[in-house]
């Protein structure tokens, strides 16, 4: 090959690496700026572990939807026992109105 051949290649391979070279070194730097943004989300500004806190979340979760069980059934045998003695009261009150001789309003 020709001596200007060879130096016109030496210089468009020293182009082409320049080029990739920054092409990477601007992929690390934006690659290092959202490696940044997730370590703010998830790094700990305090002396818990982050699983530590998260469990111990998820076991105080169990331990509400425990008690929202409880209270649901707690609420359902309410219902039931209010609507027994509303069946209560209706019948004393229609044997009292027997009693008395008094009969259900025409309206």
């Amino acid at each position: 090959m020709a001596p200007t051949t060879v130096a016109a290649l030496i210089s468009a391979a020293g182009a082409v690496a320049v080029a990739l070279v920054g092409a990477v070194a601007e992929l690390l730097r934006r690659q290092h700026r959202v490696m940044g943004e997730v370590r703010e989300q998830v790094s700990n500004t305090h002396q818990t572990n982050l699983r530590d806190d998260l469990d111990r979340v998820i076991a105080g979760l169990d331990r509400v939807l425990a008690g929202q069980t409880e209270h649901s059934r707690d609420i359902a045998a309410l219902r039931a026992d209010l609507s027994h003695e509303r069946v209560e009261r209706l019948a004393v009150a229609e044997r009292l109105d027997h009693h008395m001789g008094v009969t259900a309003d025409p309206r």
